[in-house]
């Protein structure tokens, strides 16, 4: 009686051992494989195939990832270091080509996802500039006829001619042309719209109901050393400044993400 008492008892040799739950063991536990790295920092792989379902994984940010797939196998890599490893700093997701997405920390101390091949927070949208270079915004000195229209455009200026881009992919919902000039309004889904206005010549064979992808020359600007064109963007219904939408897709400056790279060895 009094040997199965002392066997109940938390004494040593009658607890059982629990494995320590390591970065090692975790990463396994998931079904990935770990591979130590230098700097202190580690990573766990895993093969993704058709027979292997995402949601074996242990994050939701990785099963996104690992639905984006598009072949029959591909790798999801999670790298981070051994001391905090669910705080990863990279996840890489090979499919043909790499795609990189960094976890940073911004200055209010939360985190964001970010693209390395686009700066863009991810997931979500990604817009580009409406000109093949920086398209320049003009102060709100500026003075043209009509300036009250800014309360529901942006206005940018641009070398002559020079080819104007949709600033994301979407459906053409109308074109036309105004007092201002050419225009085309689009639809690119996630709740937003643009609408390009005062170009000098519009794209070639551009109709209602067109998709239209990043690289597709909406229209040119006027054929002047100086021409300016007009943008408006709308998110849920409501304009909203170029300027601030850009940079809620872009929370992170290229030099802060390339010193964050070059901090961590990637």
């Amino acid at each position: 009686m009094v040997s199965k008492i002392a066997n109940a008892l938390p004494l040593p040799g009658n607890v059982e051992e629990k494995p320590i739950e390591t970065w090692d063991y975790q990463c396994k536990l998931y079904g990935g494989t770990p591979f130590v790295l230098k700097k202190g920092m580690a990573q766990c792989s895993w093969v993704l195939v058709d027979s292997i379902p995402v949601t074996r994984l242990p994050n939701s940010f990785l099963r996104y990832v690992g639905s984006l797939r598009k072949t029959e196998k591909s790798k999801l890599h999670w790298i981070a270091p051994t001391k905090d490893f669910g705080n990863a700093l990279l996840v890489m997701h090979e499919d043909g080509e790499n795609s990189v997405y960094l976890r940073y920390m911004k200055s209010d101390s939360s985190h964001v996802w970010i693209s390395k091949s686009t700066g863009c927070k991810f997931p979500g949208v990604c817009p580009r500039l409406p000109l093949e270079w920086s398209a320049l915004a003009i102060d709100e000195g500026f003075d043209f006829e009509g300036q009250e229209s800014l309360l529901a455009m942006d206005v940018f200026s641009g070398i002559g001619e020079a080819p104007i881009y949709p600033v994301l992919s979407g459906r053409v919902l109308e074109t036309g042309h105004d007092s201002l000039g050419y225009f085309v309004e689009i639809d690119h889904g996630y709740n937003v719209t643009s609408k390009t206005l005062g170009m000098g010549a519009l794209g070639d064979s551009l109709s209602v109901g067109d998709t239209v992808g990043m690289e597709s020359v909406l229209g040119r600007l006027s054929p002047k050393d100086s021409a300016t064109f007009f943008l408006s963007v709308r998110l849920n219904g409501q304009f909203v400044r170029w300027n601030d939408f850009y940079a809620s897709t872009h929370p992170v400056a290229l030099d802060s993400l390339a010193s964050f790279e070059k901090l961590h060895g990637f």
